[in-house]
């Protein structure tokens, strides 16, 4: 006859739990939450990352509406693949960033939807498995883009496949790409479990943007897993993918993740295809204020990130 039902509750799969707790490993969402005690190496537990600024006129504008504000922003966050901007663009969006002492991270392109050999990965089926890099050429056009982007300045740079950053890692520590190039996952790497980030972390990533819908047990074990990474935190997410806002738990998140970066931004577009005009421009600065505001009112005493760190990836002169 089986046990009569108590009021402690036996959890499932429970075999493997035990094995995976006695082993440090993520074993329930149902742990107690911490605050990590790390900050970025230079000081600081946070900062401010805004994504979608594709252009020079964006970024500008994006800039300047910051400044009116009285609002800090550590990096912007190119999305659509530098490949798409010339040289001069790339040049002078890297000159204002340094001017104006803020990071930018570009993204590497060839990607799926530009690539020709990737037509599965453009069908319904294949568009759910990531952006992965499918052949070889793809590989050698990073690289390159890669080699391009440094060589103008740019000391951060956004990979989507796990193989390139590996790819760019090994370049870095060859001293083919700058000791200082800072490298990123996008979300699009699915970046969704502790042992994902920790994967990531050691692979080459310095920062991961993790999925958006990761709840604060699961970062806390990334946090743990992979201590020296820079976990990236979207709160607010494209309509297309959601529309939630998290500005509730931005102080829970700068406590549990830090170091971390808080991608405001994105709730202000439906999708981040969508063209970015003055108003959408006005919109993200307002969540970049309002989500701060949020940390301010939680009387959290999290520091914004040092201006020496180099994970704001200011560019340098080329």
């Amino acid at each position: 006859m089986a046990a009569a039902i108590g009021t402690e509750i036996t959890r499932g799969a429970g075999r493997a739990r035990r094995w995976l707790e006695d082993n440090g490993l993520p074993h329930s969402d149902e742990i107690p939450l911490r605050a990590s005690g790390s900050a970025f190496d230079e000081g600081g537990e946070y900062g401010v990352e805004i994504p979608v600024v594709n252009n020079f006129r964006v970024l500008e504008a994006t800039l300047r509406l910051l400044r009116e504000e009285g609002l800090p922003v550590t990096r912007f966050n190119e999305t659509l693949g530098a490949f798409l901007l010339s040289d001069a663009e790339v040049a002078d969006m890297l000159a204002l960033c340094r001017e104006s002492d803020v990071g930018m991270v570009f993204a590497l392109g060839p990607r799926p939807e530009y690539d020709r050999k990737a037509a599965f990965y453009r069908g319904g089926f294949g568009a759910s498995q990531g952006r992965r890099v499918n052949n070889n050429d793809a590989l050698a056009q990073s690289a390159e883009e890669a080699l391009r982007l440094a060589e103008l300045g740019c000391r951060g740079l956004i990979a989507y496949d796990l193989g390139v950053i590996r790819m760019l890692s090994n370049m870095r520590q060859a001293g083919t790409l700058p000791a200082d190039l800072m490298i990123k996952s996008s979300s699009h790497c699915i970046v969704s479990n502790p042992l994902t980030a920790q994967v990531y972390a050691e692979t080459g990533a310095n920062s991961v943007t993790v999925i958006h819908d990761v709840g604060l047990p699961v970062l806390q074990e990334m946090r743990r897993l992979a201590p020296r990474l820079t976990i990236d935190v979207p709160t607010d997410v494209y309509g297309s993918k959601g529309g939630f806002i998290r500005f509730y738990e931005v102080a829970e998140l700068v406590q549990i993740c830090a170091p971390m970066m808080l991608k405001i931004g994105a709730s202000a577009q439906s999708h981040p295809h969508d063209p970015v005009n003055e108003n959408t421009i006005r919109q993200r600065v307002q969540r970049v204020a309002l989500c701060l505001e949020f940390l301010k009112k939680s009387d959290v005493e999290a520091k914004y990130i040092s201006d020496l760190s180099p994970q704001r990836c200011v560019p340098v002169e080329a």
